[in-house]
């Protein structure tokens, strides 16, 4: 039997539906939400219905109680009596009815949220998977591409030329490594899991980075120096902590300029009651107003950066890391920049219970008029 020719778009219309409704969770979700309007409309007007009909039961059943009442005992009805009984239904009804009413929204708007926010759920826990489960297969082959590099720039025999592509190989590789780990690091920290908490020295994790990454402000002509108050134990995971300082200390130190002098500035030290302060401030290139605003997005770089090639050697995703790991730290970041002049960024944390508070560091506050500040306070 042949379908007649008009039927033919209603028919290819109702199926592609019907598969966006199958296939596309956005889609479906939609529906869902759209039918629990519907029937929560619908079960508002039974519920307005149902309130008017008790009323009327009651207010007759009242009535007629009264007029009974006073056919029996001889007293006299008044419309004043019915005036109260009638108010006294019409209260009870009211708020019976806004307790129902209430309620029921907040039982149907949990649902709507619940099939509104589940298919935007599915997708970013299938997203965070799959970024782990890539940056796990991509790190083995990355690293034995690494190791043979490394082997063959040990022959004497290399050309010149090679020698350099192979140098060049191996620091991109470097980068692309870099860009895994924090991958895999983010997609740890964004998970639903309690990170252990204990009393850790941040002065002794800010002079072990330190130490680590001298050889690249050497590298840049980039002094760095720390600052190490008495004021130093906080309430927080070290591993994590580690984490920060290294971000921000590297990122100092890449953006600010090779060869000018730059310098580089960790301080630790009492931030107010019960709380410690990490700065790291930077005479670098700084970052204009527009962008500070979008500086903890994964893989953001600033037009700044990007038109003097600065900041290449970063994966862009350290300061999401940092905001991420003092978000989990209850803790605050805020970041006072000037163009041209450079970039400080305070993080303020819960210091550790019983520690000795009391060695304020002077704020190095900028005169400077054009001085823009964002506090990200978790």
């Amino acid at each position: 039997m042949q379908m007649h020719p008009s039927l033919k778009p209603s028919v290819a219309w109702v199926t592609d539906l019907t598969d966006k409704y199958r296939f596309n969770p956005f889609i479906r979700a939609a529906v869902h939400v759209i039918l629990l309007q519907l029937a929560l409309g619908l079960v508002s007007v039974v519920l307005f219905l149902v309130g008017i009909q008790y009323a009327q039961d009651q207010t007759i059943e009242s009535i007629s109680v009264g007029i009974q009442e006073a056919m029996v005992t001889g007293a006299t009805t008044t419309p004043t009596n019915f005036e109260t009984i009638i108010d006294g239904i019409r209260a009870q009804t009211v708020t019976l009815a806004f307790v129902g009413i209430v309620l029921l929204n907040l039982l149907f708007g949990f649902l709507i949220a619940r099939f509104a926010l589940w298919p935007t759920r599915n997708s970013l826990q299938f997203q965070k998977r799959f970024i782990g489960n890539i940056a796990h297969e991509i790190r083995t082959p990355l690293a034995i591409i690494k190791t043979n590099t490394e082997v063959a720039l040990f022959d004497p025999k290399i050309p010149k030329d090679v020698r350099d592509t192979f140098e060049g190989t191996v620091t991109e590789l470097d980068r692309i490594s870099e860009t895994i780990n924090n991958l895999l690091s983010f997609d740890t920290l964004t998970r639903p899991r309690r990170m252990p908490f204990e009393p850790t020295d941040l002065g002794a994790i800010v002079e072990l980075v330190a130490e680590r990454h001298q050889a690249l402000a050497d590298s840049r002509a980039v002094r760095l120096e720390t600052r190490v108050g008495k004021s130093r134990m906080v309430e927080g995971n070290q591993t994590a902590l580690d984490q920060v300082v290294t971000n921000l200390v590297k990122n100092a130190i890449n953006y600010t300029p090779a060869d000018k002098d730059g310098v580089v500035t960790v301080t630790v030290g009492h931030d107010g009651p019960g709380k410690i302060l990490l700065s790291v401030a930077d005479t670098g290139i700084g970052i204009g107003q527009k962008d500070l605003f979008h500086i903890f997005e994964p893989f953001y770089r600033g037009d700044t950066s990007r038109a003097r090639g600065i900041g290449t050697g970063t994966s862009g995703l350290g300061l999401a890391i940092v905001n991420e790991i003092v978000r989990l730290h209850k803790g605050s970041i805020n970041i006072r920049s000037t163009p041209g002049i450079g970039t400080e960024i305070r993080i303020t944390l819960p210091g550790a219970k019983g520690a000795g508070l009391n060695d304020p560091l002077d704020k190095n506050e900028s005169d400077t008029t054009n001085e823009v500040s964002l506090d990200f306070s978790s």
